[in-house]
């Protein structure tokens, strides 16, 4: 396939793909794209592009020997309006697993992971959740730090419609499904089965750490600040930074308090009744009983 990946982990964000992405790069038959999250494919999803050409996406792949397979794992893909087709046109007979969890825990883990990488500046989830449709109005400035449509958290976690457009271009037997409730209590079950479904054999791995936990940064100014200040060294051309910027993110950051992760009844019972109907869509598509996302409290 001219050094094209043979796999894609394609999302959703914060459903467990760094985690599974980690465990298969150290397969012995798997090179995993440098950096794990190319976005080559989705040029309609504003994200840091570590490509944006043919031969400048091959060289993220290091050489691979008879019986290897590369793996791109960038979770814009699945939200992306045109990444299945194009994957499609290039590789048809690319393979996708696609890691989902429930969007009720969803859409406050995403709107934290934005919080701790300076992309979101309202820590309030209940506030940024009701501040969507006045977003919707703002001037849509995309910049490569910014994308207002990651704040709205309704859209990006409807994942029924996501999977049904992915669908609608990719043939069901060329898609794996992966649920993040799976992959915490049976890591080793669901590691076994991607392999089988990309045609490896099981290396035996027992040691499955979970990556990209849950963080908040102690002060929200400190993590857009340093977030900015990343996005101007990559507009000014810098390719390499002094990792000053990483050391104050790690002193930055904490652990999650219960505090952090509880909602208000209210607010729960809202964003169930937000996702329901794509909840049932899902199910439907993926041919799981889901009714325990919808019928228990939702958390992170």
């Amino acid at each position: 396939m001219n050094g094209l990946p043979q796999l894609f982990l394609i999302g959703a964000p914060k459903c467990g793909t760094t985690s599974l992405a980690a465990w298969l790069a150290s397969h012995p038959a798997i090179v995993l794209s440098n950096p794990k999250e190319p976005n080559y494919y989705a040029p309609d999803i504003t994200a840091v592009r570590a490509a944006d050409s043919r031969a400048r996406y091959l060289r993220l792949f290091a050489p691979t020997a008879p019986g290897q397979i590369r793996v791109d794992a960038s979770t814009t893909y699945l939200r992306s309006r045109v990444a299945a087709a194009r994957i499609r046109a290039d590789i048809p007979q690319a393979r996708f697993v696609v890691c989902l969890r429930n969007p009720i825990e969803m859409a406050p883990s995403v709107h934290a992971q934005l919080v701790r990488a300076g992309r979101e500046p309202i820590p309030d989830f209940e506030l940024a959740w009701r501040m969507q449709a006045r977003r919707r109005q703002l001037r849509n400035t995309r910049m490569s730090h910014h994308n207002p449509a990651d704040w709205q958290y309704a859209q990006m976690c409807r994942l029924g419609a996501q999977v049904a457009a992915l669908l609608r271009v990719v043939p069901r037997d060329r898609v794996r499904f992966v649920f993040l409730e799976d992959l915490a209590a049976q890591p080793a079950w669901v590691y076994a089965r991607v392999l089988g479904f990309a045609g490896l054999e099981d290396d035996g791995r027992q040691d499955f750490p979970a990556e990209n936990t849950r963080r908040v940064p102690r002060v929200v100014p400190l993590a857009r600040a340093s977030h900015l200040a990343g996005s101007l060294r990559q507009r000014l051309g810098l390719a390499h930074g002094t990792g000053l910027g990483a050391r104050v993110n790690r002193l930055n950051e904490r652990r999650p308090a219960a505090a952090d992760r509880r909602l208000a009844s209210g607010l729960t019972r809202e964003l169930a009744d937000t996702f329901r109907q794509d909840i049932h869509q899902l199910a439907r598509l993926t041919g799981r009983n889901l009714d325990h996302w919808l019928s228990r409290e939702a958390g992170q």
